[in-house]
């Protein structure tokens, strides 16, 4: 019998257009198809189909560091619409090595960029979300 090692959430690294360090959340892939039902009209039994398969959008999240969101700021400063990938690697508990081929998402486009939000009176960490559209995903 196969012995499961799971790993955990943290045991990613996310990448999309080489700015590697920074991402501490992917909300993950989500990957559905609408179904519906029909009657085949020669007995009293409903049947199902599954229709094309959607892709959900994604966001990636890091604490906003003035040194290394920049690079995000830039990335979406000068975004001309162009297709971009990202990788995210799952690794072992040590959080570099590789552990298996990583999740190609494929085909997409920045969408929206938040970053600078500001409440004076609270202390919760200051973050920088990029949100991005996914047409594809692969496994290695």
């Amino acid at each position: 019998m196969a012995i499961i090692k799971p790993i955990t959430q943290s045991s990613y690294i996310v990448t999309i257009q080489g700015i590697q360090s920074i991402w501490t959340q992917f909300s993950g892939i989500s990957d559905s198809a609408d179904s519906n039902t029909y009657a085949n009209g020669t007995g009293n039994r409903i049947h199902k189909v599954v229709g094309p398969r959607t892709l959900d959008d994604v966001t990636l999240t890091a604490p906003y560091s003035p040194e290394l969101s920049v690079q995000i700021e830039e990335l979406w400063l000068s975004y001309q619409c162009e297709f971009l990938t990202i990788l995210v690697q799952p690794t072992n508990c040590d959080g570099n090595t590789p552990n298996g081929p990583p999740y190609v998402l494929q085909g997409c486009q920045l969408m929206s960029l938040n970053v600078a939000e500001v409440d004076r009176e609270s202390g919760s960490v200051s973050t920088i979300e990029l949100g991005l559209t996914v047409n594809s995903w692969s496994r290695g």
